[in-house]
């Protein structure tokens, strides 16, 4: 089992985040290219104590822009890992 601490980076906070976390109770997390379901389960119930009902995971692929600054050269934004946690009625986190 892998501690909370290396499975999730970071709290996505985008617009389409905050309505899924103010109409659905769910949140999104950029997680461990290597983390499994249970282990981003176990992680946020640990660190926000609260109770997860269900983990969806999706890879987000890198993509290719161009670089102005060296003369229109492709370069790669990096690709990620996110994770949709939906939480139990009555859960919720602070984000902000």
């Amino acid at each position: 089992m892998k501690e909370s601490v290396s499975v999730i980076k970071e709290a996505l906070l985008t617009e389409k985040a905050t309505m899924l976390s103010a109409n659905l109770n769910k949140y999104i997390f950029a997680v461990a290219p290597s983390a499994s379901k249970s282990n981003i389960k176990d992680a946020v119930e640990k660190t926000f104590s609260v109770n997860v009902l269900s983990v969806n995971t999706l890879n987000v692929k890198p993509k290719a822009k161009r670089d102005r600054a060296r003369r229109n050269k492709l370069g790669f934004k990096s690709g990620m890992k996110k994770a949709i946690v939906t939480l139990k009625a009555g859960d919720s986190i602070e984000l902000a």
